[in-house]
């Protein structure tokens, strides 16, 4: 986790929040919206909307609302340039994609979300293929992975910074009922999305440690039904294979430190 120092800008931070809620949320949002999810004045919110407007940060239609804008397409390319970590990591995703035919996913931590870095395509699925790069902790599979290994009072400051909002019928939204599932993913080493993210849409994820440190996580994802017939029990089989293959690489480590 992101640890606070005395040096940290609180108006950048109410910047940062407020582009997170914009990549992490479908759709386009009023100030007020804004204000009112991340508690944050209107005022503030607005002056800072309209800095990172002027650098097309973010973009807003007729009716006043906001979401993300083009400005951070160059800024896109330049990191992937850099930052070429998919020499080591696409070879094993792409062999395990083509033996099961389902999407393979490799995510970060990065301040209490999921950054997905890199996805390889399985068998055409709509929802995949339209999913944002960014994911909640509390209703993804990697994101239970990094949650489930947040002590007590970490795992308590994280629910008093985020409400458990329900995305489908089956998201957990109690921080009694998230925790049992986290001692499971403890007890298995297995995370399971069950359609919480998204309707008709499964995810199991593992964990990939690095010296004894869990620095990323790969998901296997896919059509609920699809997965089903199957064989979930061989899909994780399939994908503890690929976090033991990624945790063999040397130096995947240093290339996924952030």
């Amino acid at each position: 986790m992101t640890k606070k120092t005395d040096y940290t800008v609180p108006m950048v931070e109410k910047a940062l929040q407020i582009l997170r809620f914009l990549l992490e949320h479908h759709g386009k949002f009023s100030i007020g919206d804004i204000s009112t999810a991340l508690d944050i004045p209107k005022t503030s919110v607005f002056k800072i909307l309209h800095t990172l407007e002027t650098e097309r940060f973010v973009s807003k239609d007729a009716s006043d609302c906001y979401s993300l804008g083009f400005g951070f397409i160059p800024y896109d390319a330049e990191v992937k340039n850099r930052w070429d970590f998919t020499k080591v990591t696409r070879p094993i995703m792409e062999r395990a994609a083509a033996e099961c035919g389902e999407s393979l996913n490799l995510g970060i931590l990065a301040d209490d979300a999921i950054v997905m870095l890199d996805t390889v395509a399985g068998e055409e699925f709509f929802i995949i293929r339209h999913l944002i790069p960014v994911a909640p902790l509390y209703c993804s599979s990697i994101g239970k992975i990094f949650l489930s290994e947040y002590d007590d009072d970490a795992f308590k400051s994280y629910i008093a910074r985020h409400t458990l909002m329900p995305r489908t019928i089956s998201t957990l939204t109690t921080p009694e009922a998230l925790r049992a599932d986290l001692d499971e993913v403890l007890e298995t080493g297995t995370a399971h999305d069950r359609e919480e993210y998204e309707y008709g849409l499964t995810c199991m994820a593992k964990g990939i440690y690095s010296e004894g440190e869990l620095i990323a996580g790969v998901s296997l994802s896919g059509p609920t039904s699809r997965l089903k017939h199957k064989g979930l029990d061989t899909l994780e089989e399939i994908l503890a294979d690929v976090a033991d293959a990624l945790a063999d690489e040397p130096g995947l480590g240093k290339l996924l430190s952030i």
